[in-house]
């Protein structure tokens, strides 16, 4: 039987239940699943780590409380495209084939769909042709891992960029990141994001721990 583990980054009770409820819906045949609540005021990639160390699931799914998964078979269409390349590692919602220099993924060619904002509205991307397709990062609103990987707690000590991040360290390790192709949107997002001081604070982390990667990146 295979191990879900579901780590949701939740500090407020209503969107936890709300969240909760969704994964309760999952339909679940051969899978075990059990639900880790994480809590953060400073590192994201903290507590995700704090919840890997805590759970001997083999896929773990990391999402924040504000998403809800809308794909009842979300567990069985997740475990064929694991089964489809041992070399994936991680799975993500939408993301951009390579990320653009300055660091914003949605600036690049970009894959996948998702459910987006209140009220809600499905943002489309390019839609893989296959199963799925290789991306170099994928956005942080849900990735489902196979094997684990610390996140850089170290360097990304807030809450942007470690996605990204965390990408290029499964990548450093010979992995690959892929998007799903997806009929309907997976999952709802009810943020609507932002972009502020801490994000640049965190870019420029970002920009300079992964040069050697972003290089020979071009937008498109």
């Amino acid at each position: 039987m295979e191990h879900f583990a579901f780590i949701i980054c939740s500090q407020d009770d209503a969107r936890y239940r709300r969240c909760l409820q969704y994964l309760q819906a999952l339909e679940r045949p051969d899978v075990q699943m059990e639900v880790l609540r994480v809590a953060s005021r400073h590192s994201i990639a903290a507590a995700y780590n704090r919840a890997m160390e805590r759970s001997a699931a083999t896929y773990k799914v990391y999402l924040h409380d504000d998403v809800f998964i809308l794909n009842r078979h979300f567990c069985r269409d997740v475990l064929k495209i694991f089964r489809a390349d041992p070399s994936i590692g991680l799975i993500g919602m939408c993301g951009c084939k390579k990320i653009p220099p300055g660091g914003m993924w949605w600036e690049g060619k970009s894959y996948g769909k998702v459910s987006h904002g209140d009220p809600p509205r499905v943002l489309l991307f390019n839609q893989p042709a296959g199963l799925y397709e290789v991306v170099q990062a994928v956005d942080g609103l849900l990735m489902v891992t196979r094997y684990d990987v610390p996140w850089r707690e170290d360097i990304i000590d807030g809450f942007h960029f470690y996605d990204l991040s965390q990408c290029l360290e499964f990548a450093r390790r010979g992995y690959r990141v892929v998007v799903p192709r997806q009929e309907e949107p997976w999952c709802y997002h009810r943020s609507p994001g932002r972009i502020d001081a801490e994000y640049e604070r965190l870019r420029q982390v970002f920009l300079r721990e992964y040069a050697e990667e972003l290089s020979g990146n071009q937008v498109g």
